[in-house]
């Protein structure tokens, strides 16, 4: 084989297989995405039902039982530092809450329930709503936290996202202003 013929030959193979590559991943990434579970519940519609239990009445709760109060979860981690920062926040909010007829739940985001290290003796220690592995991951698909659900008295989710967007800073101004 001709030295001059190689050298163009070695260079349309490597672009070829370069072009191969970058195709290749754009199509992984695209599957990927395609595949991968929703960030949250679809908006609009109804909370899929769950069973838990109000860990200091050691009482089930249903979510059918909630219905006709319009109802605030949210998904905290005692290991996470970001959760711990938003506890004085979330105790802040109950009298409000109470007020404005809002049930707010905090959902240990873990197997071990040992939500005690964030919340410990704050009165949100009586807002704790354990929830079974597959409640959770029906409720918050990819396990975010500190996370948050917004449902309406018949059941609809109306937000959700990490605490700290601009629906969950107006939810704690309305709570804020019911609070007095």
């Amino acid at each position: 084989m001709d030295g001059n013929l190689v050298l163009p030959v070695l260079v349309i193979v490597t672009f070829a297989t370069a072009l191969n590559l970058w195709l290749t991943f754009r199509l992984a990434a695209r599957l990927r995405e395609a595949t991968a579970p929703a960030f949250t519940l679809p908006l609009g519609e109804t909370m899929p039902p769950f069973e838990g239990m109000a860990r200091a009445e050691a009482r089930p709760v249903r979510s059918d039982e909630l219905a006709g109060t319009p109802l605030v979860l949210v998904f905290l981690s005692p290991g996470c530092k970001t959760c711990a920062s938003h506890v004085g926040e979330l105790a802040a909010l109950l009298p409000g809450a109470a007020r404005a007829g809002v049930a707010l739940w905090i959902v240990p985001n873990d197997e071990v329930h040992d939500i005690d290290r964030l919340v410990g003796a704050t009165p949100l220690a009586r807002h704790v709503l354990l929830l079974d592995a597959a409640a959770r991951r029906r409720l918050n698909p990819l396990g975010t936290v500190p996370f948050y659900l917004f449902v309406d008295e018949a059941m609809i989710l109306r937000a959700s996202n990490h605490l700290g967007d601009p629906d969950w800073r107006a939810f704690v101004e309305q709570m804020r202003e019911a609070a007095g």
